[in-house]
């Protein structure tokens, strides 16, 4: 039931007790004093004080009862206040999230296309006579994963002093945090949110690695070379953590879109 129409019930009930009552105070007095033989009242004093005797204890409940039901209603539209403050407080939080996670987005997004690449080697980074074209945004992540698995083999310790591989990281751990967020948020943009972060992962960041995933993701010795292969532990870790989310958000929409198809067609068979 509606809260408004709780408070209209509340107030009807009173109509009806004081409609009830009003007659019931009247007609009172003049039923006991009828020549009835129900009762006599000829010891008891004036007919006022009879009068009064009789109709006060039913005046006295009627408005006890009326009193009760005005502070019950009040009280109902005190809580219907109190109910929305509370979502108006909900509902700036909520904004306050989604502002911030749409600031994770763009930070995200712009990071991809702001993000530039020529050679992963650290001391031919801005070199004058670096032959090699800058490459920008996908295009640029996509050749540094080449490069890092054909060419760079450097250890942990190596991608704390390489600026490319460190920019690298911090997209994945704005992805992976942006997705882990979202997952756990209520803003009301939250599908849509998901979507974009996913396809800026899927479409921009995963292709060269999409072939090696999951087996050679990690580091791994190649016999051919006698080299490692693969990525140091932060960034796969940091790739399957964000392949993890994704899928498991897709399997969830899979089964959402599964069941609202299945009531659907229940729907329509009743």
């Amino acid at each position: 039931m509606d809260k408004k129409e709780k408070i209209r019930k509340t107030l009807r009930t009173g109509k009806i007790l004081l409609w009830i009552g009003i007659p019931i105070c009247l007609l009172t007095p003049l039923i006991f004093t009828l020549p009835l033989g129900l009762a006599d009242f000829t010891g008891t004093g004036e007919i006022g004080d009879t009068i009064g005797g009789i109709t006060a204890p039913f005046i006295n409940v009627l408005g006890a009862i009326l009193v009760f039901l005005a502070l019950k209603a009040q009280i109902q539209a005190n809580l219907i206040i109190q109910d929305q403050i509370d979502q108006q407080e909900i509902d700036k939080k909520l904004e306050n999230e989604s502002k911030q996670l749409n600031q994770y987005y763009s930070n995200l997004k712009s990071s991809i296309d702001g993000f530039k690449y020529s050679t992963i080697e650290p001391w031919d980074i801005g070199e004058s006579d670096n032959k090699k074209p800058i490459l920008e945004g996908s295009e640029a992540i996509y050749r540094l994963f080449s490069d890092y698995i054909c060419e760079y083999h450097g250890t942990e310790a190596d991608m704390a002093s390489n600026p490319k591989v460190t920019e690298l990281i911090s997209m994945l751990e704005i992805c992976d945090k942006l997705l882990t967020r979202i997952n756990k948020s209520n803003i009301n943009d939250r599908e849509t949110l998901w979507t974009l972060t996913s396809h800026q992962f899927t479409y921009r960041i995963f292709p060269r690695l999409c072939d090696d995933y999951p087996d050679r993701i990690e580091s791994y010795y190649c016999e051919s070379c006698d080299m490692e292969h693969g990525f140091p532990e932060r960034i796969s870790f940091l790739i399957k953590s964000i392949k993890e989310k994704i899928d498991n958000g897709l399997q969830q929409c899979i089964t959402a879109i599964t069941a609202d198809s299945t009531t659907s067609e229940s729907t329509r068979n009743c």
